[in-house]
Protein backbone atom coordinates (compact mmCIF):
# COMPACT_ATOMS: atom_id res chain seq x y z
CA UNK A 1 0.00 0.00 0.00
CA UNK A 2 1.17 3.53 -0.76
CA UNK A 3 1.81 5.53 2.39
CA UNK A 4 -0.95 8.05 1.78
CA UNK A 5 -0.57 9.61 5.19
CA UNK A 6 3.08 10.41 5.27
CA UNK A 7 3.87 14.06 4.88
CA UNK A 8 0.27 15.22 4.75
CA UNK A 9 -0.03 16.65 8.19
CA UNK A 10 -2.81 14.40 9.43
CA UNK A 11 -1.30 13.16 12.68
CA UNK A 12 1.80 11.90 14.37
CA UNK A 13 1.97 8.69 12.35
CA UNK A 14 2.70 6.81 15.61
CA UNK A 15 -0.83 5.89 16.70
CA UNK A 16 -2.99 3.49 14.75
CA UNK A 17 -5.38 5.52 12.61
CA UNK A 18 -9.07 5.33 13.43
CA UNK A 19 -9.85 4.42 9.81
CA UNK A 20 -7.51 2.98 7.18
CA UNK A 21 -8.75 2.27 3.68
CA UNK A 22 -6.33 0.02 1.82
CA UNK A 23 -6.62 -0.33 -1.98
CA UNK A 24 -10.41 -0.45 -1.79
CA UNK A 25 -12.19 -1.65 -4.94
CA UNK A 26 -15.92 -1.74 -5.65
CA UNK A 27 -17.02 -2.86 -9.11
CA UNK A 28 -20.63 -3.26 -10.22
CA UNK A 29 -21.33 -5.89 -12.90
CA UNK A 30 -23.30 -4.88 -15.98
CA UNK A 31 -25.71 -7.65 -16.95
CA UNK A 32 -27.89 -8.27 -19.97
CA UNK A 33 -30.93 -10.52 -20.21
CA UNK A 34 -34.05 -11.07 -18.15
CA UNK A 35 -33.92 -14.76 -17.28
CA UNK A 36 -30.44 -15.87 -18.27
CA UNK A 37 -28.37 -12.88 -17.29
CA UNK A 38 -24.82 -12.62 -18.56
CA UNK A 39 -22.16 -10.14 -17.60
CA UNK A 40 -21.18 -7.74 -20.38
CA UNK A 41 -19.00 -5.34 -18.41
CA UNK A 42 -18.10 -3.75 -15.12
CA UNK A 43 -18.64 -0.28 -13.65
CA UNK A 44 -15.44 0.61 -11.79
CA UNK A 45 -16.99 2.99 -9.26
CA UNK A 46 -14.20 2.75 -6.68
CA UNK A 47 -10.93 1.45 -8.08
CA UNK A 48 -8.02 1.25 -5.66
CA UNK A 49 -8.72 3.97 -3.06
CA UNK A 50 -6.34 4.28 -0.10
CA UNK A 51 -6.24 6.81 2.75
CA UNK A 52 -6.07 7.11 6.51
CA UNK A 53 -8.14 9.07 9.01
CA UNK A 54 -6.91 9.88 12.48
CA UNK A 55 -9.06 10.29 15.58
CA UNK A 56 -10.58 13.77 15.79
CA UNK A 57 -9.55 14.58 12.20
CA UNK A 58 -11.64 15.65 9.20
CA UNK A 59 -10.79 14.33 5.75
CA UNK A 60 -12.61 15.88 2.81
CA UNK A 61 -13.36 13.59 -0.14
CA UNK A 62 -14.16 15.81 -3.12
CA UNK A 63 -14.80 15.51 -6.83
CA UNK A 64 -17.42 15.77 -9.54
CA UNK A 65 -20.70 13.87 -9.38
CA UNK A 66 -20.17 10.25 -10.39
CA UNK A 67 -16.51 10.06 -9.41
CA UNK A 68 -17.13 7.38 -6.74
CA UNK A 69 -17.26 9.38 -3.51
CA UNK A 70 -20.56 8.03 -2.21
CA UNK A 71 -19.76 4.49 -3.35
CA UNK A 72 -16.52 4.67 -1.37
CA UNK A 73 -18.47 5.79 1.70
CA UNK A 74 -21.13 3.10 1.33
CA UNK A 75 -18.44 0.42 0.94
CA UNK A 76 -16.65 1.64 4.05
CA UNK A 77 -19.94 1.43 5.97
CA UNK A 78 -20.60 -2.08 4.69
CA UNK A 79 -23.72 -0.99 2.79
CA UNK A 80 -21.95 -2.23 -0.34
CA UNK A 81 -19.78 -5.33 -0.32
CA UNK A 82 -16.19 -4.56 -1.36
CA UNK A 83 -14.86 -6.29 -4.45
CA UNK A 84 -11.37 -6.30 -2.93
CA UNK A 85 -9.16 -4.33 -0.59
CA UNK A 86 -9.46 -3.61 3.11
CA UNK A 87 -11.29 -1.23 5.43
CA UNK A 88 -9.59 -1.15 8.82
CA UNK A 89 -11.59 0.55 11.59
CA UNK A 90 -10.03 0.71 15.06
CA UNK A 91 -7.58 -1.98 13.92
CA UNK A 92 -10.23 -4.40 12.64
CA UNK A 93 -10.79 -5.27 8.99
CA UNK A 94 -14.49 -4.75 8.19
CA UNK A 95 -14.42 -6.37 4.76
CA UNK A 96 -16.16 -9.73 4.94
CA UNK A 97 -17.77 -9.21 8.36
CA UNK A 98 -21.24 -10.65 8.87
CA UNK A 99 -24.31 -8.52 9.56
CA UNK A 100 -24.20 -9.10 13.33
CA UNK A 101 -20.57 -8.01 13.58
CA UNK A 102 -21.20 -4.98 11.36
CA UNK A 103 -24.16 -3.97 13.53
CA UNK A 104 -21.82 -3.75 16.51
CA UNK A 105 -19.24 -1.78 14.51
CA UNK A 106 -21.82 0.76 13.31
CA UNK A 107 -22.28 1.92 16.89
CA UNK A 108 -18.95 3.72 16.46
CA UNK A 109 -19.46 4.58 12.77
CA UNK A 110 -22.48 6.67 11.77
CA UNK A 111 -23.61 8.51 8.63
CA UNK A 112 -25.29 11.82 7.82
CA UNK A 113 -27.14 11.57 4.52
CA UNK A 114 -27.27 14.13 1.75
CA UNK A 115 -31.03 14.63 1.51
CA UNK A 116 -32.64 15.71 4.80
CA UNK A 117 -36.07 15.30 3.19
CA UNK A 118 -35.63 11.63 2.29
CA UNK A 119 -33.51 10.43 5.22
CA UNK A 120 -36.16 10.95 7.92
CA UNK A 121 -39.26 8.78 8.31
CA UNK A 122 -42.24 11.13 7.78
CA UNK A 123 -44.47 8.92 9.97
CA UNK A 124 -42.23 9.18 13.02
CA UNK A 125 -41.95 12.03 15.49
CA UNK A 126 -38.55 13.55 16.19
CA UNK A 127 -38.54 11.77 19.55
CA UNK A 128 -38.86 8.38 17.84
CA UNK A 129 -36.37 9.24 15.10
CA UNK A 130 -33.64 10.24 17.54
CA UNK A 131 -34.31 7.42 20.01
CA UNK A 132 -34.65 4.64 17.40
CA UNK A 133 -30.91 3.70 17.54
CA UNK A 134 -31.35 2.90 21.23
CA UNK A 135 -33.75 0.11 20.32
CA UNK A 136 -30.80 -1.69 18.71
CA UNK A 137 -28.03 -0.55 21.07
CA UNK A 138 -30.05 -0.76 24.26
CA UNK A 139 -27.11 -0.37 26.63
CA UNK A 140 -26.48 3.30 25.75
CA UNK A 141 -29.53 4.99 27.25
CA UNK A 142 -32.06 3.39 29.66
CA UNK A 143 -35.64 3.35 28.30
CA UNK A 144 -36.86 5.71 31.02
CA UNK A 145 -34.35 8.35 29.84
CA UNK A 146 -35.00 8.13 26.08
CA UNK A 147 -37.12 11.26 25.92
CA UNK A 148 -34.84 13.32 28.14
CA UNK A 149 -31.71 12.30 26.23
CA UNK A 150 -33.40 12.97 22.88
CA UNK A 151 -34.22 16.49 24.08
CA UNK A 152 -30.61 16.97 25.15
CA UNK A 153 -29.42 15.94 21.67
CA UNK A 154 -31.87 18.32 19.99
CA UNK A 155 -30.58 21.15 22.14
CA UNK A 156 -26.99 20.13 21.31
CA UNK A 157 -27.65 20.56 17.58
CA UNK A 158 -29.41 23.89 18.02
CA UNK A 159 -33.07 22.85 17.97
CA UNK A 160 -35.84 23.59 20.44
CA UNK A 161 -36.16 20.51 22.70
CA UNK A 162 -39.85 21.26 23.16
CA UNK A 163 -40.42 20.40 19.49
CA UNK A 164 -39.69 16.75 20.13
CA UNK A 165 -43.24 15.64 19.31
CA UNK A 166 -43.26 17.30 15.88
CA UNK A 167 -42.93 15.47 12.56
CA UNK A 168 -40.21 16.09 9.92
CA UNK A 169 -42.54 18.01 7.59
CA UNK A 170 -42.89 20.67 10.28
CA UNK A 171 -39.21 21.60 10.02
CA UNK A 172 -37.14 23.43 7.41
CA UNK A 173 -34.40 21.70 5.41
CA UNK A 174 -31.63 22.93 7.69
CA UNK A 175 -33.57 21.87 10.78
CA UNK A 176 -34.16 18.42 9.30
CA UNK A 177 -30.45 18.03 8.71
CA UNK A 178 -29.86 18.94 12.35
CA UNK A 179 -32.28 16.15 13.31
CA UNK A 180 -30.20 13.78 11.18
CA UNK A 181 -27.08 14.92 13.01
CA UNK A 182 -28.77 14.37 16.37
CA UNK A 183 -29.73 10.84 15.30
CA UNK A 184 -26.11 10.13 14.29
CA UNK A 185 -24.88 11.36 17.68
CA UNK A 186 -27.35 9.19 19.59
CA UNK A 187 -25.03 6.16 19.71
CA UNK A 188 -21.96 8.23 20.65
CA UNK A 189 -19.90 7.36 17.54
CA UNK A 190 -16.21 7.95 16.98
CA UNK A 191 -16.54 8.43 13.21
CA UNK A 192 -19.24 10.18 11.21
CA UNK A 193 -19.35 9.87 7.43
CA UNK A 194 -21.07 13.00 6.12
CA UNK A 195 -22.23 12.32 2.55
CA UNK A 196 -22.66 15.80 1.06
CA UNK A 197 -24.57 16.97 4.16
CA UNK A 198 -25.02 20.59 3.02
CA UNK A 199 -25.42 20.31 -0.76
CA UNK A 200 -29.24 20.33 -0.56
CA UNK A 201 -29.35 23.38 1.71
CA UNK A 202 -29.39 27.12 1.09
CA UNK A 203 -25.99 28.81 1.18
CA UNK A 204 -26.70 30.66 4.45
CA UNK A 205 -27.88 27.42 6.08
CA UNK A 206 -24.82 25.56 4.79
CA UNK A 207 -22.54 27.79 6.84
CA UNK A 208 -24.61 27.19 9.97
CA UNK A 209 -24.50 23.40 9.58
CA UNK A 210 -20.75 23.41 8.85
CA UNK A 211 -20.12 25.52 11.96
CA UNK A 212 -22.29 23.13 13.98
CA UNK A 213 -20.26 20.14 12.79
CA UNK A 214 -17.02 21.90 13.73
CA UNK A 215 -18.35 22.73 17.20
CA UNK A 216 -19.51 19.16 17.77
CA UNK A 217 -16.13 17.84 16.69
CA UNK A 218 -14.33 20.10 19.16
CA UNK A 219 -16.72 19.10 21.95
CA UNK A 220 -16.98 15.35 21.31
CA UNK A 221 -13.68 14.53 19.58
CA UNK A 222 -15.39 13.19 16.46
CA UNK A 223 -13.64 12.19 13.25
CA UNK A 224 -15.35 13.11 9.97
CA UNK A 225 -15.12 11.75 6.46
CA UNK A 226 -16.70 14.77 4.77
CA UNK A 227 -17.86 14.10 1.21
CA UNK A 228 -18.56 17.11 -1.00
CA UNK A 229 -18.17 18.55 -4.48
CA UNK A 230 -17.86 22.16 -3.28
CA UNK A 231 -14.21 22.90 -2.49
CA UNK A 232 -15.07 26.19 -0.78
CA UNK A 233 -17.17 24.31 1.79
CA UNK A 234 -14.54 21.62 2.30
CA UNK A 235 -11.86 24.18 3.10
CA UNK A 236 -13.73 25.50 6.14
CA UNK A 237 -14.03 22.16 7.90
CA UNK A 238 -11.34 19.74 6.66
CA UNK A 239 -7.83 19.11 7.95
CA UNK A 240 -6.90 17.12 4.85
CA UNK A 241 -8.37 16.82 1.37
CA UNK A 242 -8.52 13.88 -1.05
CA UNK A 243 -9.54 14.71 -4.62
CA UNK A 244 -11.20 11.89 -6.57
CA UNK A 245 -11.61 11.47 -10.31
CA UNK A 246 -13.30 8.48 -11.95
CA UNK A 247 -12.85 6.11 -9.01
CA UNK A 248 -9.30 7.09 -8.04
CA UNK A 249 -7.68 9.59 -5.70
CA UNK A 250 -5.55 11.98 -7.77
CA UNK A 251 -4.38 14.39 -5.05
CA UNK A 252 -4.15 13.96 -1.28
CA UNK A 253 -2.71 16.28 1.31
CA UNK A 254 -3.39 18.64 4.15
CA UNK A 255 -5.74 21.55 3.53
CA UNK A 256 -2.99 24.15 3.17
CA UNK A 257 -0.99 21.92 0.83
CA UNK A 258 -3.82 21.14 -1.59
CA UNK A 259 -5.10 24.72 -1.69
CA UNK A 260 -1.78 26.56 -1.59
CA UNK A 261 0.44 24.15 -3.54
CA UNK A 262 -2.04 22.73 -6.02
CA UNK A 263 -0.28 20.31 -8.36
CA UNK A 264 -2.79 18.10 -10.20
CA UNK A 265 -4.38 19.69 -13.29
CA UNK A 266 -7.82 18.39 -12.27
CA UNK A 267 -7.59 19.96 -8.80
CA UNK A 268 -6.38 23.18 -10.38
CA UNK A 269 -9.40 23.24 -12.68
CA UNK A 270 -11.79 22.59 -9.77
CA UNK A 271 -10.25 25.33 -7.66
CA UNK A 272 -10.37 27.82 -10.52
CA UNK A 273 -14.15 27.43 -10.54
CA UNK A 274 -14.55 28.39 -6.86
CA UNK A 275 -16.18 31.87 -6.60
CA UNK A 276 -13.85 34.54 -5.25
CA UNK A 277 -15.43 37.25 -3.04
CA UNK A 278 -13.51 40.14 -4.53
CA UNK A 279 -14.63 43.59 -5.64
CA UNK A 280 -12.17 43.44 -8.51
CA UNK A 281 -12.87 40.22 -10.41
CA UNK A 282 -9.89 40.91 -12.68
CA UNK A 283 -7.62 39.81 -9.84
CA UNK A 284 -9.14 36.34 -9.58
CA UNK A 285 -7.37 33.35 -11.18
CA UNK A 286 -8.20 32.60 -14.79
CA UNK A 287 -11.02 30.04 -15.04
CA UNK A 288 -9.89 26.72 -16.46
CA UNK A 289 -12.71 25.22 -18.50
CA UNK A 290 -12.44 21.48 -19.01
CA UNK A 291 -13.66 20.30 -22.38
CA UNK A 292 -15.36 17.01 -23.03
CA UNK A 293 -17.39 14.79 -20.73
CA UNK A 294 -16.26 12.61 -17.86
CA UNK A 295 -15.49 9.17 -19.35
CA UNK A 296 -17.71 6.25 -18.40
CA UNK A 297 -16.53 4.30 -15.33
CA UNK A 298 -17.49 1.19 -17.29
CA UNK A 299 -14.79 1.99 -19.85
CA UNK A 300 -12.19 4.29 -18.27
CA UNK A 301 -9.24 5.54 -20.36
CA UNK A 302 -5.96 3.67 -20.24
CA UNK A 303 -3.16 5.09 -18.17
CA UNK A 304 -4.18 8.33 -16.48
CA UNK A 305 -7.96 8.55 -16.34
CA UNK A 306 -7.92 12.34 -16.56
CA UNK A 307 -5.82 12.45 -19.75
CA UNK A 308 -8.82 12.78 -22.12
CA UNK A 309 -9.62 16.17 -20.57
CA UNK A 310 -6.12 17.29 -19.63
CA UNK A 311 -4.20 19.97 -21.51
CA UNK A 312 -0.83 18.43 -20.49
CA UNK A 313 -1.48 14.85 -21.62
CA UNK A 314 1.28 13.03 -23.53
CA UNK A 315 1.77 9.51 -24.86
CA UNK A 316 3.17 8.52 -21.45
CA UNK A 317 -0.15 9.43 -19.84
CA UNK A 318 -1.97 6.98 -22.15
CA UNK A 319 0.51 4.18 -21.53
CA UNK A 320 1.14 4.29 -17.78
CA UNK A 321 -1.09 4.99 -14.81
CA UNK A 322 0.63 7.63 -12.64
CA UNK A 323 1.32 6.54 -9.05
CA UNK A 324 0.19 8.63 -6.08
CA UNK A 325 3.54 10.12 -5.02
CA UNK A 326 5.02 13.37 -3.72
CA UNK A 327 6.65 15.38 -6.56
CA UNK A 328 8.41 17.67 -4.06
CA UNK A 329 5.34 19.74 -3.20
CA UNK A 330 4.73 18.29 0.26
CA UNK A 331 1.70 16.12 -0.56
CA UNK A 332 0.65 13.31 -2.88
CA UNK A 333 -0.26 13.76 -6.55
CA UNK A 334 -1.03 11.16 -9.23
CA UNK A 335 0.26 12.91 -12.35
CA UNK A 336 3.14 12.38 -14.79
CA UNK A 337 3.32 16.13 -15.48
CA UNK A 338 2.19 17.94 -12.32
CA UNK A 339 1.38 21.62 -12.53
CA UNK A 340 3.77 24.14 -10.91
CA UNK A 341 2.51 24.73 -7.36
CA UNK A 342 -0.09 27.50 -7.36
CA UNK A 343 -1.73 29.22 -4.39
CA UNK A 344 -5.47 29.53 -4.96
CA UNK A 345 -5.95 30.96 -1.49
CA UNK A 346 -4.85 34.45 -2.58
CA UNK A 347 -7.50 36.61 -4.14
CA UNK A 348 -4.97 38.74 -5.96
CA UNK A 349 -3.27 35.76 -7.63
CA UNK A 350 -3.16 35.39 -11.38
CA UNK A 351 -2.32 32.48 -13.61
CA UNK A 352 -1.59 31.89 -17.24
CA UNK A 353 -4.66 31.30 -19.34
CA UNK A 354 -5.16 27.62 -19.98
CA UNK A 355 -7.33 26.34 -22.76
CA UNK A 356 -7.59 22.60 -22.17
CA UNK A 357 -8.55 20.41 -25.07
CA UNK A 358 -9.20 16.68 -25.17
CA UNK A 359 -6.28 14.57 -26.24
CA UNK A 360 -6.46 11.20 -27.91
Amino acid sequence: MTDTHAGTGGGSGVDEPLLRVDDLVKHFPISRGVVFKRSIGTVKACDGVSFELQRGETLGLVGESGCGKSTTARTILGLERATSGGVWFQGRNLVGLGSADMRAVRRDMQVIFQDPYASLNPRMTVAKIVSEPWQIHDDIVPPDRHRQRAQELLEMVGLNPNHINRYPHQFSGGQRQRIGIARALAVEPKLIIADEPVSALDVSVQAQVVNLLRDLQAELGLAYLFIAHDLSVVRHICDRVAVMYLGKIVELGDESGVYQRTGHPYTKALLSAVPVPSADQSTRPERIRLEGDVPSPADPPSGCRFRTRCWKATDLCAEQEPPLTDPNVGHLIACHHPEPPFDFSKENSSTEQATPSPSS
